[in-house]
């Protein structure tokens, strides 16, 4: 059995040690909030990112960005890390 989740003081953000590397989530599901604000980042509103993920409800969208704000240098580096490519892979473009 995993780690327990720690609890944030955010409703419906959890940090579980064993699920997406630690990083911040959307509780009950496998969404990091880097990944909800990158889609807002790169043009999605929160309609287009409720319709993307259907399992996904608003109060839980705007928990994550609540989180963000807050926390807003620690999701920035989550993003940039995410983007970062590892050395030594191919990069595929079309």
């Amino acid at each position: 059995m995993g780690l327990p989740a720690r609890r944030t003081d955010y409703p419906h953000i959890a940090v579980l040690p064993d699920l997406c590397g630690g990083q911040p989530v959307v509780e009950g599901t496998r969404i990091p909030v880097a990944t909800l604000v990158r889609a807002h980042q790169l043009g999605m509103d929160f309609d287009e990112i409720l319709t993307q993920y259907p399992d996904l409800r608003p109060e839980q969208l705007h928990a994550a960005f609540a989180y963000y704000f807050d926390h807003q240098a620690d999701i920035e580096r989550l993003i940039a890390q995410a983007a970062t490519p590892v050395p030594g892979a191919t990069v595929i473009t079309a």
